[in-house]
This record gives C-alpha cells, sequence and structure tokens, in this order.
C-alpha cells in the first residue's frame, strides 16, 4: 500500500506523493525522558464544564517549520506506518497552534478534543522511543483525499 522511494524524501500512501516535513520531537527533560504538560489547570472554567474524553492528558510540546502554509492531506508514521491521515486548510497552523501545544480550553467540552487525542498518542509513541514522522501533500481536493486514503487505510489513531 506505501512505499518509501529511495531517497525518503517521498513517501507512496495509495496512489499519492507525499513529501517528508519533518520529525516529530517532542521536548524532552534534562534525562531525556518526555517533558509532559496538564494544561487544564490553566483553564478558568467559569461556567463547570467536564473534560472531554481525551482532555485529562497529559500532553507534549512540539513544533514543525512555519513554511507549510499549504491546504493538502498529512499522514502521521510512527516506525515507518501510517498511524493517521488529515487534512488541512495550512499546515503549519493545523498543527503548531492546534497538536503541538494543547490549549487549556481544548480539554473540556466544546474544545478541540481531536487534538488532545493527537497529542496523547503522540507523547505515548515518544515515550517508547518510537521514530514519528510527518509527511505532506499539497492538494486543494484534500478532503476527498483524505476520505480515500482513511478508507483504503484505516489507520489505527482515525476514528471511523
Amino acid at each position: 500500500m506505501r512505499s518509501k522511494k529511495e531517497n525518503e524524501c517521498d513517501l507512496k500512501i495509495g496512489r499519492y506523493h507525499f513529501g517528508y516535513v519533518c520529525e516529530i520531537l517532542p521536548t524532552r527533560n534534562e534525562d531525556g525522558s518526555v517533558k509532559e504538560f496538564m494544561p487544564q489547570g490553566r483553564y478558568e472554567n467559569i461556567k463547570g464544564l467536564p473534560l472531554n474524553k481525551y482532555g485529562a492528558g497529559p500532553y507534549c510540546e512540539f513544533n514543525i517549520p512555519t513554511n507549510y502554509n499549504y491546504s493538502g492531506v498529512y499522514a502521521l508514521l510512527v516506525d515507518g506506518e501510517v498511524k493517521y491521515i488529515g487534512e488541512c486548510q495550512n499546515l503549519s497552523s493545523r498543527y503548531n497552534m492546534g497538536y503541538c501545544n494543547i490549549s487549556p480550553r481544548n480539554c473540556f467540552i466544546g474544545g478541540q478534543e481531536t487534538n488532545c487525542r493527537i497529542n496523547n498518542l503522540i507523547l505515548g509513541a515518544a515515550r517508547k522511543g518510537r521514530a514519528i514522522s510527518l509527511w505532506f501533500m499539497p492538494t486543494e481536493k484534500y478532503k476527498k483525499v483524505e476520505q480515500e486514503l482513511r478508507e483504503l487505510l484505516g489507520p489505527e489513531w482515525n476514528r471511523v
């Protein structure tokens, strides 16, 4: 279903070619362990909202390059296996303002549940020393391509 070319700058997923963006490298403590965060306490929860299904954390922090201001489809791989397929209007914004740094509000009902879930899954993989990489294919047909690839692959981290 997927194959890497020799130069490892191109990844074929289904019938599409993705380019390598970066390795996902969560912030680490001095001892080398992944630094974990619990941002929920920083939210002034005046409405008494409960945590969302994935809001308990913990979470990690990381960044991706800021120059991917394109719409398209992205793939998260762990040890070379596609774990998640997503779509976006702007890859750098989607990650750096979404998955990379969980805002306190997103931990509660009505927040961005997916950000919490994916960040926590990345944290789990990083704790185990797995290689996590981000791949991207720019396209204006990102919703259609994402749906096609999710149906084809059924990635473990995607919800059905």
